[in-house]
């Protein structure tokens, strides 16, 4: 039997250092492959994150497949300032096992969470910039740490630009028996409504075996190499629809916010959902349509479920003929509209009694 063993060890020890030759070499023969290269494959998804142009604050991610890099130390992103944490997260402090007797919240979300443009940078003035002009769990995490001076509390976007709510709900499955939040805050909308060639359930599979085959790729630049020359030689493996189809559909859309609310609930965390901001109903009429169903059936069953729903009514296209000063574009709020936000959740959970022993603060937009 000992001489089995030493047997069967050997081959497999030969075998071992056969794979690391294999990978060294590699590593000093080829340039390095990055696995955002081969993670994001539709069109669709490249534009937003994968583009030489917007490429530079994102890396690959083996579940949902691109994640913003860590320690980004005030890197100029689309007119954006990005800093990050060693946790991929935009903070400015480290968020590990939350501390005894802290209060946090994790803001679930899309590029309106994360902050797109705020505040707004010019990639020529890179310093010239009002670091008040914060995205809303900035200054939700600002206004209840004065109200609340002997608490420990946390308030961070769980968010990433170009998440749909299918990328929400698996990332939130992952991590959040690691993050222990007191409350998930969470808003997705225009990147499910968005159409592509491939929906998200396919093209961003979730399941075991892709996500293990990506992280292959993602730790073995052999791997990586031979994974980019086999596509090269063979058609993607995604099927893409006839037409172009929504990343997540209406009912893929309700269902994941669903499971999010029931996710967090399991954990004896409490939730708010914020409906999806929008302009206006003119510049893109079928896309406001979009967006107002799937908000509409979001509400529906959210209050269904009796789960705390927000929607700020200046921050939607009903608002469209006057709210032009809250957004940056059709899409993303502005600093101001991101002070609306803060103070529209802080009444709101104020009325809703959602923060438990905490003081609520007014605030101000």
């Amino acid at each position: 039997m000992r001489r089995r063993f030493l047997y069967v060890a050997l081959i497999y020890v030969v075998f071992l250092v056969f794979l690391l030759s294999i990978e060294m070499m590699t590593r000093i023969a080829f340039p390095r492959v990055e696995s955002l290269e081969l993670f994001v494959a539709t069109p669709q998804q490249r534009m937003q994150v994968a583009s030489a142009e917007q490429s530079s604050i994102f890396e690959g991610d083996p579940l949902l497949l691109w994640r913003l890099k860590p320690n980004l130390d005030h890197a100029i992103w689309d007119y954006t300032v990005v800093s990050t944490n060693a946790e991929h997260f935009r903070a400015d402090y480290s968020i590990g096992r939350k501390p005894a007797g802290a209060f946090r919240v994790v803001c679930l979300g899309d590029s309106v969470t994360f902050g797109y443009r705020v505040p707004p940078v010019w990639p020529d003035k890179p310093k010239d910039y009002d670091p008040e002009w914060q995205p809303f769990p900035m200054l939700l995490e600002k206004e209840l740490r004065k109200a609340n001076p002997n608490r420990q509390i946390e308030v961070f976007p769980m968010a990433v630009p170009g998440y749909t709510s299918h990328q929400g709900l698996a990332w939130l499955r992952r991590d959040i028996d690691y993050l222990k939040p007191d409350m998930v805050i969470a808003s997705f909308g225009w990147n499910d409504a968005s159409v592509s060639d491939v929906p998200d359930r396919l093209a961003i599979d979730t399941r075991w075996f892709p996500v293990s085959i990506r992280w292959l790729i993602d730790h073995s630049q052999a791997f990586a190499h031979a994974t980019r020359w086999l596509r090269s030689r063979n058609k993607p493996t995604l099927h893409a629809a006839v037409a172009p189809v929504p990343r997540v559909s209406e009912a893929e859309y309700v269902n994941n916010f669903t499971e999010t609310v029931n996710l967090a609930r399991s954990r004896n965390a409490s939730v708010i959902v914020i409906g999806a901001p929008y302009r206006d109903s003119t510049t893109n009429p079928p896309e406001a349509q979009l967006m107002t169903r799937y908000r509409t059936s979001l509400k529906s069953a959210m209050q269904q479920s009796q789960t705390p729903y927000l929607e700020i009514l200046e921050l939607t296209e009903a608002a469209g003929s006057v709210n032009q000063g809250f957004f940056g574009e059709l899409i993303h709020p502005n600093h101001i509209g991101h002070r609306l936000m803060a103070s529209e959740l802080l009444k709101f959970m104020a009325q809703r009694h959602l923060l438990g022993d905490l003081n609520v603060p007014d605030f101000v937009p």
